[in-house]
C-alpha cells in the first residue's frame, strides 16, 4: 500500500530527530540479559496518538525506558487510517477521530514491537485491514484483528533473548457488530461478549480457550489482553456492547464533540466478567492477563500464582475527549529461566503537553495511584521496593 510505505520511508527521518529528555527508570532487579532464557517485557495501557505535529513526541520523556526493555507491547487505541472528521470517523462514538497512518512513528519511537488491535474503536472493516498494512509495514507485529476470524484471532509471536512470546487480545465493546466483528469471511476483530457483565458468553470463552490452549504449546509465556466494557450498571442494547458512556447521536451538539468524558467510580470496578475471563485466560495456560479501555486503574489480583491486572489505565492518550482522564500504570515483566520471575508497577500521567511521563510511587500522584489499586485490590500487598510496586516477586 502506498500511504503504508510512505509512513515507512518517513520512520527513519522522523525519529533520528527526536532526543530523549529523561534518564532510563532505575530498577531495583538488574535485567539479567547475561543469562540464557531471560529477557524484560513492558505492557503499557491505552496508546492513541493523533493530530501532533511530531507523533514521536509523545513518549519523549519514557523514550529512553521503553528502549531499554527487550520487549514493549500495548493496546493501539486507534486506526492508522486518515481521519474525516470528529462526527464522521465513528458515528455512534461522540468526537473521535481515527489517529492516522503518522501514529506509527509513535510506535516506532516507544520501542513498541507488538500492539493489540482489538477494541471498540476498530471501525470499518476496510480501515481495518488498512491499519494493520501500516503495522506490516513498519515491522510491528498486531493480534486481535485480520481479515477473517481464524486471523482475527491469530496470536503474535516474538522472541527475545532465547524468551518466546505470545499475545492474544480481544475486546468486550464494540458499536456495531457488522462493520468491527471478523467473521469466517469478513475482516474484523476478535470479541469477547457479555452482554450483562456478569458472565462471558460461553461460545466466546471456549474460543479463547483453544486459542491459549494453542499458543501455550508454542511459546514460553503467554500474554492475554482485553478491552474492557464500558462499566458496571450500564445497559447493553442486543447488538452488542457500545463505546465510552458517550452516544453522538445524530443532534449532537458541536460543543458535545469535544467536552471530557466524566469517568465514575464504577469505571474502576472489574466486573464479574471481567474476572471470569482473566481466571478462565489463566486456567487454559496464560501467564499474565491485562486490562485496558476503561481508561481509569482497576486493581490487581494473583490466581494460581499467576498476576492479573484489571486495566492499567491509560498510556498515551491524545483524544480530547480523553485528555483530563491521566491515571495509568506502565506494568514491567522479568522473566527468568523463560517463566515470569517479578512483575511490578510503576504510575504514569501525562505532562503539560500530553507527553507520558512515569512517577516514583512515592510522590504524592504516585501514592495516590498506588493507593487507589492496592484499594480494588483485595489481598494483595503491592508494596513499594525502590521505584517500583510489586505484583509477583519468585526469590
Amino acid at each position: 500500500m502506498k500511504l503504508s510505505l510512505l509512513w515507512l520511508a518517513l520512520t527513519g527521518l522522523t525519529l533520528s530527530s527526536i532526543a530523549a529528555t529523561d534518564q532510563a527508570w532505575t530498577w531495583t532487579e538488574d535485567s539479567g540479559k547475561a543469562r540464557p532464557g531471560s529477557a524484560t517485557l513492558l505492557l503499557l495501557g491505552d496508546i492513541n496518538v493523533e493530530q501532533r505535529a511530531d507523533p514521536a513526541s509523545a513518549f519523549v520523556h519514557i523514550r529512553p525506558t521503553l528502549a531499554k526493555a527487550d520487549l514493549v507491547y500495548g493496546n493501539l487505541e486507534g486506526l492508522l487510517v486518515k481521519s474525516e472528521g470528529p462526527d464522521k470517523d465513528i458515528p455512534d462514538k461522540s468526537g473521535w477521530q481515527h489517529i492516522g497512518p503518522e501514529a506509527v512513528l509513535a510506535l516506532k519511537a516507544g520501542n513498541i514491537a507488538v500492539v493489540g488491535v482489538a477494541n471498540n474503536v476498530a471501525y470499518g472493516r476496510d480501515n481495518i485491514l488498512r491499519s494493520l498494512s501500516v503495522l506490516d509495514a513498519n515491522g510491528i507485529l498486531h493480534t486481535g484483528a485480520g481479515a477473517s476470524l481464524d486471523e482475527a484471532h491469530r496470536p503474535a509471536i516474538v522472541e527475545r533473548r532465547g524468551v518466546r512470546f505470545g499475545f492474544l487480545q480481544y475486546t468486550a465493546k464494540w458499536y456495531e457488530a457488522d462493520k468491527q466483528i471478523a467473521t469466517a469471511t469478513a475482516a474484523g476483530v476478535a470479541r469477547v461478549y457479555s452482554r450483562n457483565g456478569t458472565t462471558v458468553d460461553p461460545a466466546d470463552l471456549n474460543r479463547i480457550r483453544e486459542d491459549i490452549a494453542d499458543l501455550r504449546r508454542r511459546v514460553d509465556i503467554v500474554v492475554v489482553s482485553s478491552h474492557n466494557r464500558d462499566g458496571m450498571g450500564r445497559e447493553i442494547p442486543e447488538n452488542g456492547p457500545g463505546g465510552d458512556g458517550e452516544r453522538a447521536a445524530g443532534g449532537a451538539s458541536r460543543a458535545s464533540l469535544f467536552a471530557p468524558i466524566p469517568l465514575g467510580p464504577r469505571f474502576s470496578q472489574a466486573e464479574d466478567y471481567e474476572k471470569e475471563l482473566a481466571r478462565a485466560a489463566i486456567d487454559a495456560g496464560a501467564d499474565i492477563v491485562y486490562g485496558h479501555g476503561s481508561h481509569v486503574l482497576q486493581g490487581a489480583e494473583i490466581y494460581k500464582g499467576k498476576p492479573i491486572m484489571y486495566c492499567l489505565g491509560n498510556s498515551a492518550t491524545d483524544w480530547i475527549r480523553m485528555r483530563p482522564n491521566r491515571e495509568g500504570m506502565m506494568a514491567r515483566v522479568a522473566v527468568r529461566g523463560r517463566h515470569v520471575s517479578r512483575v511490578s508497577l510503576v504510575p504514569m500521567t501525562r505532562d503539560e503537553q500530553n507527553n507520558v511521563t512515569m512517577l516514583d510511587p512515592s510522590s504524592p500522584e504516585g501514592i495516590r495511584l498506588r493507593e487507589k489499586v492496592k484499594s480494588l485490590s483485595e489481598g494483595v500487598p503491592l508494596d513499594v521496593d525502590g521505584r517500583e510496586t510489586i505484583l509477583v516477586n519468585e526469590r
